[in-house]
């Protein structure tokens, strides 16, 4: 995937917001945006509609933002506003692998300038809880 296909650089935000309510976000909604942490940058894109309609599942994968090149982290994101981003680690190939990664990386996007909502880790199941699955935590 390239930028002609829709794939864009992470850019530092400006502003961070304050926390308000929590987005009630669903599973399939329009906006999903597949991220991941490549060795060399950050790179998001929609995960339906263009580039997706020209593939067989009519949905992009992680894989398609790295070439299936080895990746730190990935996951789903909405831009909830201009200044914020709710956030998972929903990605089977490049998904957190801990609470204490998942915690980092959602740190990680809060200091780049957004303010964000997590969805957090499930203890008992071991890995991270996804957009549609709760209501996310502000990440303070």
């Amino acid at each position: 995937m390239t930028s002609d296909d829709g794939l864009e650089q992470w850019c530092d935000g400006t502003i961070e917001a304050a926390e308000g309510k929590p987005p009630q976000l669903k599973k399939d909604d329009p906006r999903l945006r597949l991220w991941v942490v490549r060795a060399e940058d950050v790179v998001h894109a929609l995960e339906c509609g263009g580039f997706a309609d020209t593939l067989k599942e009519k949905k992009i994968k992680h894989s398609n933002l790295t070439g299936g090149r080895p990746a730190h982290c990935g996951g789903q994101l909405v831009f909830v506003e201009n200044d914020a981003v709710a956030l998972d680690g929903g990605s089977g190939r490049y998904g957190p692998r801990s609470k204490e990664e998942m915690t980092a990386v959602a740190k990680a996007f809060k200091n780049s300038g957004y303010g964000v909502w997590s969805y957090g880790w499930d203890d008992e199941n071991a890995w991270p809880f996804r957009i549609g699955s709760r209501l996310p935590q502000w990440v303070k």
